[in-house]
């Protein structure tokens, strides 16, 4: 299993973990009120879902722009090296 299909099974647990206890807290005494906890709880689990996906798309980004600098360089080396 590669790092990531991890990433994705972890991030889709966490997800749903938070939907489940966010939708299973109103209905434990008293009906319809969330306690605060249970929403910092909720908020944490979707906030690390999307540090999970985000780091992974920032970085995938940056990866994507330095090989593109990279050819570019390459292509301007070779470049200046068929002019002389």
């Amino acid at each position: 299993m590669n790092k990531e299909v991890l990433k994705a099974i972890i991030s889709i647990v966490a997800f749903l973990s938070a939907i489940v206890i966010g939708f299973i807290a109103l209905f434990i005494p008293p009906t319809g009120v969330i306690d605060a906890s249970v929403l910092w709880f909720t908020a944490q689990l979707l906030v690390f879902v999307s540090g999970l996906l985000g780091i992974n798309l920032k970085l995938d980004s940056l990866k994507q722009v330095a090989i593109t600098s990279k050819k570019e360089e390459k292509e301007e080396k070779e470049e200046i090296e068929e002019n002389i």
